[in-house]
Order: structure tokens, then sequence, then C-alpha cells
């Protein structure tokens, strides 16, 4: 078998090109979803500190951002083989400020060996 063949179902990587694109694509979601949060929450303290509604129209995008931030993870999840749990909780982690850059740090450290051996 290839580089794409399948390995064993014990959270590995069946498809190497396709896993490969789906880590790039979480990376990138969790990068963006973690700087839209940090507008968000300036929009949260010019609405609600300071009565300015500059940037109200901010909540809607970034909701949009954070659900296919959530997409991207389930997409990864099913290629590496992740259980329902850990892509929820990964999720909620990136919930929390600077917590979305953590976290993609980590799952890329956890993802990349799998697609180099």
């Amino acid at each position: 078998m290839s580089e794409q063949a399948e390995r064993s179902a014990s959270g590995v990587v069946r498809d190497t090109q396709a896993t490969r694109k789906a880590l790039g694509f979480f990376k990138v979601m969790a990068i963006l979803a973690g700087l839209a949060m940090f507008v968000l929450i300036t929009e949260m303290i010019l609405q609600y500190g300071l009565d300015n509604q500059a940037l109200s129209w901010w909540s809607p995008i970034h909701g949009f951002i954070f659900l296919v931030f959530a997409v991207s993870v389930v997409n990864l999840g099913f290629k590496v083989g992740w259980g329902f749990g850990r892509m929820v909780a990964i999720v909620l982690i990136c919930c929390v400020p600077f917590l979305a850059f953590w976290q993609e740090h980590q799952v890329a450290q956890e993802v990349e060996p799998q697609l180099a051996g």
C-alpha cells in the first residue's frame, strides 16, 4: 500500500494528502478564530463599556468564522480518528481567548508526526 494507504483505526491517518490539507485548513482557521475573538472582545468593550456601536457589525462575522473553525475541527478529527468528545473539547477550549493559538500548536504537534511516518 502507498503513503495514502489505510492504517489501523486507533487514531491514525488514513489519507495522508487529505489530512495534510485538513491540518492546514485547521491551522488557518484556528489562528483566524483566535484573532476574531480579540476583535469580538474589543467590540464588546466598545458596545457595553463605552456605549460605542463602531464594531456592532462584527458579532455575526465572528460567529461565521467560529462555525467554519468548528467544521475544520470535525474535518481534521474524522481524518485522524478522533472521537466526538475530543472534537468538542477542542472547539470548547478555543472559546477562551489565547487558547485557540495554544490549541492550534498542540494539534499540529500531534498530527504532523503522524503525517511524516
